[in-house]
This record gives structure tokens, C-alpha cells and sequence, in this order.
């Protein structure tokens, strides 16, 4: 197995997070995994432990990760059965603001941009 760096492994973490904001940013993304899957695709990945890599993820994308994890679960609570019905997903109020919320979020990750999954990026915050 590859040995890799924890500046690399949190830059591929930061690419896997950019990934989620980005099928969370459509409900027909939503629909398509299931509500189930999506909720537990987060659960796999966040949180982080940002002190490990502490120039990934700058304050301001923190606090949009953080905020994205609360709206998540909020509509977590809000789905008592798995569903891909789109019109379902449509008519839930938590939903919505979780789909709306990750296009904000991706506009905020777009600033920075996706990371290097080879090389250890310089960066700066």
C-alpha cells in the first residue's frame, strides 16, 4: 500500500468532500442514490479532524462543512423511510435546504478549487 502524506490524505479528503456538496447540489442526484445513501455517504466521510492538515480547509469552509453536517441531519430526522421519489425529496422542506445549501457551499469550495491527489499543494489560508 501507498504511503502518503497526512498534508495528501486531507487534500484527497478535501476532493471527496467537493464530491459530496456536488451530488448533494441536485435533489435528481439525491433521488438517484436514495435518501439512506445519501446521509450515509456523509457519515462516512465528515467530520474531520482539521488540526491534522490545518491549511486544507480555510475558517470559512469549516464553517460550511460544519453547517452542511447540521442540515444533513435535519433532513436525516425528517426521512423515517429510505426514498429516491423525487417529488417526495421536492415537497421536503429539509431537502430543500440541504440541496440549496450544498450549491452555496460549492461556490465557497470553488474558490480554492479542488486539491492534488499526487502532490502536496502550497498552501496558504
Amino acid at each position: 500500500m501507498e504511503e502518503i502524506s497526512r498534508q495528501l490524505l486531507y487534500q484527497r479528503l478535501r476532493n471527496r468532500v467537493i464530491e459530496l456538496l456536488e451530488m448533494y447540489s441536485s435533489l435528481e442526484n439525491i433521488a438517484s442514490f436514495g435518501a439512506y445513501e445519501m446521509i450515509n455517504k456523509v457519515d462516512d466521510w465528515l467530520p474531520l479532524d482539521y488540526e491534522k492538515a490545518p491549511k486544507v480547509f480555510t475558517e470559512t469552509e469549516k464553517e460550511v462543512i460544519a453547517e452542511f453536517i447540521g442540515l444533513v441531519s435535519s433532513a436525516s430526522d425528517a426521512t423515517h423511510n429510505d426514498t429516491s421519489n423525487l417529488e417526495w425529496l421536492k415537497a421536503s422542506v429539509e431537502w430543500n435546504r440541504l440541496f440549496e445549501f450544498a450549491q452555496k457551499a460549492l461556490t465557497v469550495f470553488s474558490e480554492r478549487g479542488r486539491f492534488s491527489e499526487k502532490v502536496e499543494e502550497a498552501l496558504r489560508t
